[in-house]
């Protein structure tokens, strides 16, 4: 069994276990000041305003977002996202039209059948000051098309990872009985009825998938799990994102903290977030070819 499958295999079993030389440590290169962020759950660039930075808590917490500087400085009061519940809050993710994108599918029993996204416009400043809440726009209800009981046997229909290409939502799932993660894509259709996820494909034992990422050129992808970040390089047409180019770098299991969020810092840099609100940075550099 090589690292990444022993490292996976730990991560299933809940186990602790270091991986050798080739392991990276970062040391953070700041923190979510914002006393608020109690678990950092979901991180987004803006794509509208330089340097601002956007992450919410887990679930059981409020409908706010919160506004900060790449370390973690704290650029507004909480935004109240007018609307929407957090049920289980897992991702956040800014598209190319100005909006944010709020994954409210987590999902740990697989036991909910009110899976929802809500699509907000970015609350920007005005003269410094972010308005104190902004309404809901859209709320995309969906199911996955292969889920048939409520807890199923396996549980494999959670997810922490979305990103948006083209007005189109990715959903990637967060495995318990495996180490897969399953891609799923879901066009709006203007409606309001719950939509069906169309599945795209799987890719195996990658480890427990808790963020996703995706450049601004369509073409790379950024997949954080506990054990470490894995990226996707295709020609940005294709939607078998979990393809093309792969490479990865590795972590000891659970050194950076429970990381769940991610987003691009810039060209060569990701920027990470835990739950404890840590941030890091990973350079792409440090990625090794992990294969093809």
């Amino acid at each position: 069994m090589n690292v990444t499958n022993l490292l996976q295999t730990a991560v299933m079993a809940g186990l602790s276990l270091l991986e050798p030389e080739a392991a990276f440590h970062p040391e953070p290169v700041g923190r979510i000041e914002a006393v608020e962020v109690e678990e950092s759950s979901g991180l987004a660039n803006s794509r509208q305003h330089p340097g601002l930075w956007w992450t919410h808590n887990d679930s059981g917490h409020t409908n706010h977002l919160f506004p900060m500087s790449d370390s973690g400085a704290v650029l507004g009061p909480p935004v109240e996202i007018e609307g929407a519940v957090n049920v289980d809050w897992e991702d956040i993710s800014a598209d190319d039209r100005g909006q944010l994108w709020i994954s409210d599918l987590g999902n740990n029993r697989n036991r909910r059948r009110d899976l929802k996204v809500y699509v907000i416009d970015e609350p920007l400043p005005v003269e410094g000051v972010f308005p104190e809440s902004v309404p809901v726009k859209r709320v995309l209800r969906m199911r996955y098309p292969d889920q048939d009981a409520f807890p199923p046997e396996k549980r494999n229909f959670d997810s922490e990872g979305i990103f948006v290409r083209d007005q189109i939502l990715y959903v990637l799932t967060k495995h318990r009985s495996d180490a897969d993660t399953k891609l799923y894509r879901l066009a709006d259709d203007g409606g309001d009825a719950e939509q069906v996820l169309e599945y795209i494909q799987t890719f195996p034992e990658i480890g427990m998938v808790t963020g996703a990422a995706l450049h601004p050129d369509g073409r790379r992808l950024a997949v954080l799990t506990y054990t470490g970040v894995w990226l996707f390089e295709t020609d940005g047409q294709t939607e078998r994102f979990l393809s093309g180019r792969i490479s990865n770098v590795l972590t000891a299991l659970r050194a950076w903290g429970q990381v769940e969020g991610i987003d691009w810092l810039d060209d060569e840099t990701l920027l990470i977030s835990n739950e404890q609100r840590d941030l890091f940075r990973i350079p792409l550099k440090v990625l090794t070819l992990a294969g093809e």
